[in-house]
């Protein structure tokens, strides 16, 4: 899901078609009571991936085939139609205030290799190329950024006996660069979230599960949050400095905090078995949705409270 507002978003998923299954994008400007299919782009694998949609703005979007597949599309008038990006391969991506930060590397299905940062607007062709702060031992990596500020996670080469991973941070849009520790453990990845330029929500994988972190000076430093237990898929999205809510992607509600992680209380919402929620976002402090998948079904949800209470978008 990608949000481009408090009554729009837009939602990338597969749909039967003659092939058997494709996918489609589906954007709502009402809030998700209707929705308008645009085309995807042709040639997303529907087996074995997880491809991710990300609209910078109603015009800018782009889709994602991540863990070292690195394929890339993107739009530039508003999904209508679309461009893949055929070299190179795209690593880790993300946008923030008109601007698109990425990962880039040539790859083989064995390895990757000449890694570089790229940087342009999301409105743009072409990126500006420049060398990362570290050179990472594989495409294992995560990119988040807010504003001017963007923050680069991976794994060192000869790196992953120790203790963390690395964090680059950079202040001024990605032309500059420091490292310090990161939150996650060597070689697992982990995802960031930020919520400001001070405050940065982390979930790391620990092998089977995952554990929780949070940052209020920038990425400095993390303080482990003591959270249920967690799956290695889970995901944290927050609403707010204080506030956010953790996906837990198992048979269980997802949980909520408000006090900047500190406690965490369960979702109250109609639970069905064997249904999960894969995906929470929050456009802004008070509005979110959340897709509830279920063996035959998926279902969008909202919530106009920081995620406090959430209803079932009912389709006209």
């Amino acid at each position: 899901m990608s949000p481009l507002d408090d009554r729009t978003f837009l939602v990338l998923g597969s749909v039967p078609c003659p092939a058997g299954r494709c996918y489609a994008i589906e954007l709502t400007a009402d809030g998700g009571r209707s929705y308008l299919r645009l085309p995807a782009p042709h040639g997303i694998p529907t087996e074995g991936t997880n491809p991710t949609i990300r609209f910078a703005d109603r015009r800018n979007g782009f889709v994602w085939v991540p863990f070292g597949r690195g394929e890339f599309w993107s739009t530039h008038d508003g999904g209508a139609t679309w461009r893949q990006l055929t070299s190179p391969d795209v690593a880790a991506f993300t946008t923030a205030a008109g601007r698109i930060y990425a990962v880039v590397a040539r790859c083989t299905p064995k390895r990757c290799s000449r890694y570089r940062f790229a940087r342009g607007s999301t409105s743009a062709t072409r990126w500006t190329e420049s060398r990362l702060p570290f050179t990472p031992d594989g495409p294992v990596l995560d990119l988040a950024a807010h504003g001017r500020n963007v923050w680069l996670l991976g794994t060192p080469r000869a790196m992953k006996y120790q203790r963390h991973d690395l964090l680059a941070r950079s202040s001024d849009g990605g032309r500059t660069f420091t490292t310090r520790p990161g939150p996650c453990f060597p070689g697992l990845g982990g995802d960031l979230e930020p919520s400001s330029a001070h405050t940065l929500w982390a979930v790391c994988p620990t092998g089977m599960m995952a554990a929780a972190a949070r940052s209020t000076d920038g990425g400095l430093s993390f303080t482990p949050l003591h959270t249920p237990q967690l799956v290695n898929s889970a995901r944290l999205a927050p609403a707010s400095d204080e506030t956010a809510v953790l996906a837990t992607n198992s048979t269980g509600r997802p949980l909520r905090s408000a006090d900047g992680g500190a406690t965490w209380r369960t979702v109250a919402w109609a639970q069905r078995d064997r249904c999960s929620s894969t995906n929470v976002v929050f456009s802004d402090a008070r509005t979110g949705e959340a897709l509830r998948v279920c063996p035959r079904s998926a279902t969008v949800w909202r919530t106009t409270d920081g995620g406090a209470a959430w209803s079932k978008i009912q389709q006209r």
